[in-house]
């Protein structure tokens, strides 16, 4: 391909399937141009080649650097000679066409995590008045300013003693319309005057939004009704620089910049959440009155521009455990400049906001069942305990439950494998993938499916308690020395890429470093709770969505799992950031609960490692 050089240092790359024209610099990897020009290059480790998915085509292969010995290790010769390449390691020489597979292309949908229609308690922290015009005083002492006759009217019509002082609320008082026509006054509580727009508004939306690592979702509220009229979720788009927290916080230590860079990625989506929503409920931003805000402790900091630096050295203490109060225009959020942000308090550095949410919602606290919230994703959060006392810790389960860092890994998007059991006789694999269309040829594997896999495999007994592929035993690939390798789950002719989806000896370990972390989790909380739990709460993006019972099989939940009450909830953290929307006694509830949470830290636990290498054996059958 020849292309016009752009400039001296610059020049063209053709992106397909797209047929986008884009700039590249000489010099930089694919990776960077794809992060600079929002292109869908799927980036699992944030550009640090350790996955393997950000692969591309590329052509002609003179104009990119030659393969790394990285490279090399990912890719086999067949795939090289294809011009299939890395784009973390590829180096931009000249002009190029770069064709992002689709298997491999960062999906940015999201599916919405729906909830029940229900009503929820109302007793909000906002509400509007309606102020009809009034004229201007006349000169009086007694009314120096707009703002001190503005307070007068407020005190007569709504009881309001003072409006406070915001400078959002000072400079809408300057407008003509806030003196010479009929307005609308948003008042809350905590700040006073938040909006004030000119007509008769009565309907005040508010938005609870949950802030995952993966996905975004946010819930449009109608607060005198106390219901979720709209909903809408979209992929974080911080996950072109990693998968996992520790990839972003390393993002950040890159540049002074780089903490802006994913605050306004994450401000720029929950404000088209909002956009979406509110066109949804025919309504418009400018009537959403108040948000929530809940997420892990590194995704809160970020999200309210703060430097997650201390999140990624020992001992990874937050900034901050207390509520963060602020306002959309302090974070860029396209709503009504005054519009309050209530972001959650976090209970530690890794025990977050989302985990009071889900605390929130199902209120353990008031209970006299001993209960184990079990709150699953890209990292594992667990919460024990009842109106006696609670324990709470993080175990760094990883990415493998979410489908990253497993050889044919994937998120849960259309041709992802979801469900999958084995023959034990003839080790013939049935698997179910989600997509409308019942013919959708299958990708990779997602979360649910890993889990399935392995207790599909131990059930057949195709992998030893270890964790290693038993000899002669179907579906098994062995090298030379006659050790299993990979098990075939779909032969390439039935595979969307062509390619053999298997599951590797590496992807097994990379489970059970997973389902350890959990067990021991687990088994720490049970330890400080004094008993067994009588209820499990399984919550969180993925973590109401496996088979549990395939989860005790291997280990990854406690036996007693199976005997006690077993309630999959999803999205408890985003139900708790609606809670405290809506209702300011569901607010003021967490806030006193949450100080009395008590942290365990499995690192510091006595015995821990032994306890982690017990629980990498999956359990006898």
């Amino acid at each position: 391909m020849k292309e016009p050089v752009d400039a001296a240092n610059t020049v063209i790359v053709k992106v397909e399937p797209m047929g986008r024209l884009v700039k590249g610099r000489l010099g930089e990897t694919l990776m960077a141009l794809a992060n600079r020009e929002n292109l869908p290059v799927r980036s699992d480790c944030g550009g640090n080649g350790a996955c393997g998915k950000c692969r591309v085509l590329v052509d002609p292969p003179d104009n990119v650097s030659v393969p790394t010995d990285l490279e090399r290790d990912f890719l086999d010769h067949a795939q090289l000679k294809e011009n299939v390449r890395l784009a973390c390691q590829t180096h931009i020489k000249g002009p190029l066409t770069v064709t992002i597979p689709e298997a491999f292309m960062d999906d940015r949908s999201a599916h919405g995590k729906a909830l029940a229609d229900v009503a929820y308690n109302s007793d909000p922290l906002v509400r509007r008045v309606f102020l009809p015009r009034a004229a201007l005083p006349a000169a009086d002492p007694q009314v120096p300013d707009i703002a001190t006759w503005f307070s007068a009217r407020l005190r007569d019509a709504a009881g309001v003693v003072s409006p406070g002082r915001r400078v959002d609320a000072i400079r809408q008082l300057s407008a003509p319309s806030a003196v010479a026509h009929n307005i609308t006054v948003t008042l809350h509580r905590q700040f006073g005057v938040t909006a004030i727009v000119e007509g008769h508004h009565p309907r005040s939306l508010g938005l609870a939004v949950d802030v995952g690592t993966t996905s975004i979702a946010a819930y449009l509220c109608d607060i005198a009704a106390g219901r979720v009229v709209a909903t809408a979720a979209a992929a974080n788009p911080q996950r072109r620089f990693g998968e996992d927290v520790i990839s972003r916080i390393a993002y950040t230590n890159k540049d002074a910049g780089n903490t802006a860079v994913l605050q306004q990625l994450v401000t720029g989506a929950v404000s088209d959440l909002a956009r979406q929503c509110t066109q949804q409920a025919s309504a418009r931003p400018d009537q959403i009155d108040e948000v929530t805000i809940v997420a892990n402790t590194t995704m809160e900091q970020i999200f309210y521009g703060a430097h997650p630096y201390c999140l990624g050295v020992a001992p990874y203490l937050p900034l901050s455990r207390q509520p963060v109060r602020t306002s959309a225009s302090d974070l860029g959020l396209a709503l009504n400049p005054g519009t309050p942000v209530y972001v959650f308090p976090v209970v530690s550095g890794f025990v977050g906001g989302d985990t009071l949410g889900a605390v929130l919602a199902d209120r353990p606290y008031l209970r006299d069942e001993m209960t184990l919230i079990v709150d699953i994703g890209t990292n594992g959060e667990l919460v024990m305990g009842n109106r006696e006392g609670l324990w709470a810790a993080s175990c760094a389960t990883g990415p493998a439950f979410e489908g990253a860092q497993i050889s044919a890994g994937m998120r849960a998007v259309s041709g992802a494998i979801s469900k999958v059991d084995i023959l034990p006789d003839t080790g013939q694999v049935s698997y179910a993938c989600i997509g409308d269309d019942s013919n959708v040829r299958p990708m990779g594997l997602c979360g649910s499916a890993v889990i399935d896999t392995v207790a599909a495999l131990r059930k057949a007994r195709i992998i030893s308690e270890s964790g290693g592929f038993n000899r002669g035993m179907p579906g098994v690939v062995y090298d030379a020395k006659g050790i299993g390798r990979e098990f075939v789950l779909v032969p390439g002719a039935e595979s969307a890429t062509g390619v053999p989806i298997t599951f590797t000896l590496n992807d097994i370990r990379q489970l059970q470093l997973g389902k350890a972390a959990l067990a021991v989790g687990i088994e720490c909380l049970t330890h400080y709770a004094g008993r067994k739990a009588d209820r499990v709460i399984l919550t969180g993006a993925f973590g109401a969505k496996f088979d549990w019972r395939n989860a005790v099989t291997i280990g990854m939940l406690p036996q007693c799992a199976a005997g006690c009450e077993l309630l999959p909830k999803d999205n408890l953290a985003g139900v708790g950031a609606i809670m405290a929307l809506l209702d300011a006694g569901a607010r003021e509830e967490i806030e006193e609960v949450y100080p009395k949470i008590r942290n365990v830290d499995l690192a510091y636990e006595p015995d821990f490692q032994n306890r982690l290498m017990k629980n990498m054996m999956f359990p006898p059958l």
